[in-house]
């Protein structure tokens, strides 16, 4: 059988392996290694190798059929665990099914038709506030309408007047995320806390040693910056507001329908537990935060290819016109086949994690090869997305590639902006009914155009976010009632 030493290598290896021009390039380094390599290769750090799945079947194989034989990695989990803690997001095993069990109601279809209603007041609201002829900042518009909507959703909170500063702290926070990927301080704190978890049966006072060297490693290094003290004032600023958001719901019970209050009110079937403050807080921190600003970015995406694709944009319109002038529901979002087309087509170009990581948790075979346990693997989503095979033309922005008939003819594992598999982003569906929603109330109330023709890419140190303002300028259109 064929093993790790016979996927071939990306060109280009430094004494650090491929650290440096991942670290610089991220992303980017995916799309060289599909083009020269393939459906399979291997990136090294220093002399680890991390094995890429570039093929939609590979990606297959791993997350879905065979997830049991992966873990998330121990980076992952040190680099998101001062947002995400140790809830859904970074758990494993029984801890993890046990939290999905709890949570996967809470996050059902019919669920979250149920938000439509407030999805929509709280767009009305925000769009009210628009101005006929003024010049928006897409991304910072987007911003405060997702995180309304998920403080609305997620707490029963009004954020509205203070959505600049709790999106700065996010950003902080994304910031961070990105700083860290693949640097030597996440590899080292990796390493140590594998080798802290090898230690077993230790004497009572190793034992709390050892525990409290490896939460350490789990926490940012407080490096005397002014990045580091931004990113340290945004945790308390957000962690304190939800905080006193899950405070406030202990104390006033009631029958309220937020879904921190949902949370706290939900039992375990098995033994009838209900869930800690830690773990309330470590789910609500990070639902609002992937909530509302991979969503915000992801429409801003929209809004950026909609005002450069005239005929993309008269298509979308006049399938929203469709609906007379009347607010959405969640009913009407689901005949809005274009417009929903317009946010896939938006993830499929830039998905909020362009990569996932894996760790084999025993030895595992993934397209005829051997992996011994420990092995790192990575599907690079954002390249899995460009292949010209399934997606001709990859860089053209075309909502028609998801249209019925075109998505029950691509290949399981060619599209996953929301992962794959057991682990898929529970709040997918939420995401996609919010996006819909606003996209045709804007599409009703609004004509936009970009103030400037010069291209937007992507930052690919910040979750794929655009590199410059999208400013647009707006007109309030007058028939639309």
């Amino acid at each position: 059988m064929k093993t790790v030493a016979d996927i071939p290598i990306l060109s280009g290896q430094t004494f650090t392996g491929h650290a440096k021009e991942f670290r610089t390039t991220q992303a980017a380094i995916f799309l060289r290694l599909a083009r020269e390599l393939g459906d399979l290769g291997q990136l090294r750090f220093f002399k680890l190798p991390l094995v890429v799945l570039c093929a939609p079947e590979l990606a297959h194989e791993a997350l879905v059929e065979k997830q049991k034989s992966f873990e998330k990695s121990l980076a992952t989990k040190i680099i998101f665990y001062p947002f995400a803690g140790r809830g859904l997001f970074t758990s494993e095993g029984e801890a993890w099914r046990k939290q999905r069990k709890l949570m996967a109601p809470l996050f059902h279809p019919r669920a979250i038709d149920g938000y439509a209603p407030m999805m929509s007041d709280i767009i009305t609201r925000c769009l009210d506030d628009w101005k006929d002829g003024e010049i928006i900042d897409a991304g910072r518009e987007m911003s405060k309408i997702t995180m309304g909507v998920a403080a609305k959703a997620f707490f029963d909170a009004d954020t509205l007047d203070e959505s600049d500063e709790l999106s700065a702290a996010v950003r902080a926070m994304f910031d961070y995320l990105g700083e860290q990927t693949g640097s030597v301080s996440i590899f080292v704190r990796a390493t140590i806390a594998h080798l802290l978890q090898n230690f077993q049966d230790l004497p009572a006072p190793l034992e709390r040693a050892r525990q409290a060297t490896f939460e350490a490693l789990h926490q940012p290094v407080p490096l005397p910056t002014a990045r580091r003290r931004r990113l340290f004032a945004a945790i308390r600023t957000v962690d304190d507001r939800i905080q006193r958001m899950i405070t406030d719901r202990r104390q006033k019970g009631g029958d309220r329908t937020d879904l921190v209050s949902r949370l706290l009110a939900a039992r375990d079937e098995d033994d009838g537990s209900f869930m800690h403050d830690r773990q309330v807080r470590d789910e609500a921190m990070t639902l609002f935060i992937a909530g509302h600003e991979t969503t915000a970015t992801s429409t801003t995406w929209c809004l950026y290819f909609l005002a450069r694709h005239p005929e993309v944009y008269r298509r979308w319109k006049q399938e929203v016109d469709s609906l007379s002038g009347k607010t959405p529901t969640a009913e009407d979002a689901s005949r809005l086949e274009y417009t929903r087309g317009v946010f896939r087509e938006a993830l499929r170009l830039y998905p909020p994690a362009f990569a996932i990581d894996r760790v084999a948790a025993e030895d595992v075979e993934v397209g005829g090869y051997h992996l011994p346990k420990h092995t790192s693997i990575i599907v690079p989503i954002h390249a899995l997305h460009r292949r010209e095979a399934i997606y001709p033309d990859p860089e053209r922005f075309d909502p028609a590639r998801f249209s019925a008939e075109n998505e029950a003819k691509r290949p399981r594992g060619a599209y996953m902006p929301f992962g794959a598999g057991p682990r898929v982003c529970i709040g997918a569906t939420f995401a996609t009914l919010e996006a819909q929603l606003l996209l045709a109330q804007i599409a009703q109330r609004f004509d936009f155009e970009p103030v400037s023709d010069a291209p937007i890419g992507p930052d690919y140190a910040t979750a794929l976010r655009p590199d410059k303002p999208v400013l647009l300028r707006i007109r309030r259109r007058r028939a639309a009632g």
